[in-house]
């Protein structure tokens, strides 16, 4: 799923406010499946106001949760709801390159921008929240809900000092390393790209959206990196983790098949005896045996 075409394309859901090139919204997470794969095209800044979400980066976890804020980059996850964590009262803030580039220019003087670290292939930034940073964003919750026409100015210069806070902080310097790379046009490698997000699955356009490229372009880019198709590698790739999975843990072939980005599980082992062949289920005994 397109998160930010759902959230700008369903308003009453996800109360919002659009700022240039930039979306605000705060709301109440209506997320009724278990677990949802999502993607997101744009950068966003997250915090979470009340309740918990469990966010799924390949093999690694994120506990969306009050106590810290989040930068997503472009990337495709899962979104996890658990019985403990029925409620998720979250505010996001969605960026585009270019009007960040714009702000980050009037920052520029005021930050120290030397010593950074270097800029991790992590697709989920977790920074510090301190009282001054917390204060800034709850300050735009009193205006969402109600119909109050708010001068563009006024929350321009609010988002502005949230962004300038959060960059200043000591202990988020790797946030500012990232925005930097950002303004610097950095374009993220292909394989970094594919290896961060093939478990989930999506179109080509997706992983176009996430590359920050044209489909065009990101499968000129792909051949001249893997010197195949897309749509071969994925498979490959899936493929390649699901045996793995098959022989080293304790997963059901139907978890096997969802986590390894397949649609189903009867897909995955019609796809695995394909190229294996052999069945899911053949190949998982014999290992067991062993």
């Amino acid at each position: 799923m397109d998160l930010y075409k759902a959230h700008k394309t369903n308003p009453d859901t996800f109360p919002q406010y659009n700022l240039k090139d930039t979306l605000f919204l705060y709301y109440n997470c209506p997320q009724k499946e278990k677990i949802l794969k999502l993607y997101a095209k744009y950068i966003q800044f997250n915090f979470t106001i009340s309740g918990k979400r469990i966010m799924h980066f390949g093999d690694r976890k994120y506990f969306a949760n009050k106590n810290n804020g989040y930068l997503l980059k472009r990337c495709a996850f899962l979104q996890e709801m658990t019985s403990d964590f029925s409620g998720w009262n979250v505010l996001v803030f969605y960026l585009k390159d270019d009007y960040l580039r714009s702000i980050f220019d009037e920052f520029k003087p005021h930050l120290e921008l030397n010593n950074l670290p270097k800029v991790t292939s992590e697709v989920n930034l977790s920074f510090e929240v301190n009282d001054q940073i917390r204060n800034c964003y709850t300050s735009f919750l009193p205006y969402f809900g109600k119909d109050i026409k708010l001068p563009e100015g006024i929350l321009e210069n609010k988002f502005k000092e949230l962004l300038f806070t959060i960059f200043a902080h000591p202990d988020n310097k790797h946030i500012l390393a990232f925005i930097l790379s950002i303004v610097d046009h950095y374009e993220t490698p292909i394989w970094e790209v594919m290896e961060n997000n093939y478990r989930v699955n999506l179109g080509l356009e997706a992983f176009a959206d996430i590359a920050n490229r044209s489909l065009s372009k990101f499968k000129r880019d792909f051949y001249d990196y893997y010197k195949t198709t897309p749509g071969k590698w994925l498979v490959e790739r899936r493929l390649q983790l699901a045996k793995s999975q098959l022989t080293t843990s304790k997963k059901s072939i139907q978890e096997i098949a969802f986590d390894c980005g397949f649609n189903n599980a009867s897909h995955f082992s019609r796809v695995f005896k394909n190229y294996y062949n052999t069945s899911p289920t053949t190949y998982k005994n014999s290992q067991t045996l062993k």
